[in-house]
């Protein structure tokens, strides 16, 4: 059974699977994100349609809960692409996999590969982010 604690990076070795979490970004979430981002475009405007980066945004914010980055933690890289679109009735899983750590000097570079399904189990999300972090204390 995973661990529900946040895992500091040197812990972890590339292949390490974060625990798999399940979100939905109902009407409310969705109206929440439109506004800190700015945007008032009518497409998501009440009509069940989340925007992509919104669901990329929760996936980032669900691996964020698993990981314990240090301070100096750069996140230097990220892509995406967008495999499907999202409801506000959709449940997503997001899971997540250390596939490369590197040392280079005193930095770290990390990469997490990270991948989005519906409660159908169809693919909406798939990407990978790259954090430079400092070599830990100690």
């Amino acid at each position: 059974m995973p661990e529900n604690r946040k895992r500091e990076y040197h812990e972890l070795e590339a292949g390490y699977e974060f625990p798999p979490v399940s979100f939905q970004l109902d009407s409310a979430a969705v109206a929440g994100y439109l506004n800190a981002v700015e945007e008032s475009s009518e497409l998501y405007q009440g009509g069940g349609l989340v925007p992509p980066m919104a669901v990329a945004a929760n996936a980032m914010a669900a691996l964020s809960d698993s990981i314990s980055l240090p301070p100096g933690s750069l996140h230097v890289s990220q892509e995406l692409e967008f495999i499907n679109s999202v409801s506000t009735r959709d449940t997503i899983t997001s899971y997540a996999r250390l596939s490369r750590k590197r040392e280079r000097g005193r930095l770290h570079i990390v990469t997490v590969e990270f991948n989005a399904y519906n409660q159908e189990n169809q693919p909406v999300l798939s990407g990978k982010t790259n954090f430079t972090l400092p070599q830990p204390e100690g």
